[in-house]
């Protein structure tokens, strides 16, 4: 699923080594390992068949193999965001193709992701085969979204002090005035992949969390350089071509990839490239 960019991958690892998936301002699941080597805590692991391929977390659920009595298979992690508390711009971004059947979206699977913290403030997002429900109010039903099948998409949830959007695939979907401030106390982000009545396959390509970076600065990470760890994510703006994923010459560069817009005509290609290498500063 991932061979147009297994080199790029194979040159990312030897650069990061076995650092850790944090990223200065941002916080990157690349799913290069397991998700508890990557920074997250296993909630609960109960019937799945999990691994790790060329850049992806495949969770399976076969309820033929779960113990008798078994209600449910699932494979669930959470993590603290508490770091960025009273951060006034932050976003959340996944990448996730799933061949569960959305009738099992009632009971929170087949693959879902929320962020949310006591002082009642929810974003929840749950994809099944063909449909997505977004969840961006405590006390509201949420939103229902018809997707293409047998391709992954991308999910995107920006949050502002004034405003939240959500974004599948780079167009914006829903957007309003958020409940309250986020991530505030005791703010987390957990993400599983369930089955309750049907067996189902997830392939999860990413999680990605932090600040919002400044459009066309390059600096992916928020940290006040341009450098490898940036250099990862402008690549990915200026190649990817495929379903779900915006950028490269032509191609609208959507909200994931405005920092790589070095001239703010909404694509990226060489001529942000060149931009990018003037404004390189070297190092990881």
């Amino acid at each position: 699923m991932r061979s147009d960019r297994t080199c790029l991958r194979a040159t990312w690892l030897l650069l990061v080594a076995a650092a850790a998936p944090g990223l200065a301002d941002v916080f990157s699941s690349e799913f290069f390992f397991d998700p508890v080597s990557e920074g997250w805590e296993l909630i609960q692991q109960i019937c799945a068949e999990t691994r790790v391929d060329d850049g992806w977390y495949y969770q399976r659920f076969d309820h033929d193999v779960c113990p008798l009595g078994s209600a449910t298979g699932q494979d669930a992690y959470v993590r603290s965001i508490t770091e960025f508390n009273g951060e006034p711009q932050f976003f959340l971004e996944f990448r996730v193709q799933t061949d569960g059947d959305r009738s099992e979206i009632p009971r929170g699977a087949p693959s879902g992701i929320a962020m949310g913290c006591f002082c009642g403030v929810i974003y929840h997002v749950t994809v099944a085969r063909d449909l997505v429900k977004f969840i961006g109010h405590f006390d509201l039903p949420g939103w229902f979204i018809e997707i293409e099948p047998g391709v992954p998409h991308t999910y995107r949830i920006e949050l502002y002090p004034d405003r939240y959007a959500f974004y599948i695939d780079a167009y914006l979907i829903d957007e309003g005035l958020p409940d309250g401030p986020f991530p505030a106390h005791d703010s987390r982000i957990s993400w599983r992949g369930k089955s309750w009545y049907l067996p189902c396959e997830n392939a999860w390509d990413y999680i990605r969390y932090g600040v919002i970076p400044v459009d066309g600065s390059g600096d992916y990470d928020s940290d006040a350089e341009v450098t490898l760890d940036d250099f990862y994510f402008v690549h990915e703006c200026l190649t990817n071509q495929r379903p779900g994923v915006n950028g490269g010459p032509g191609n609208d560069a959507g909200p994931a990839c405005r920092f790589a817009d070095f001239d703010f005509d909404t694509d990226v290609d060489l001529l942000d490239f060149a931009a990018f290498q003037l404004t390189f500063t070297g190092g990881e």
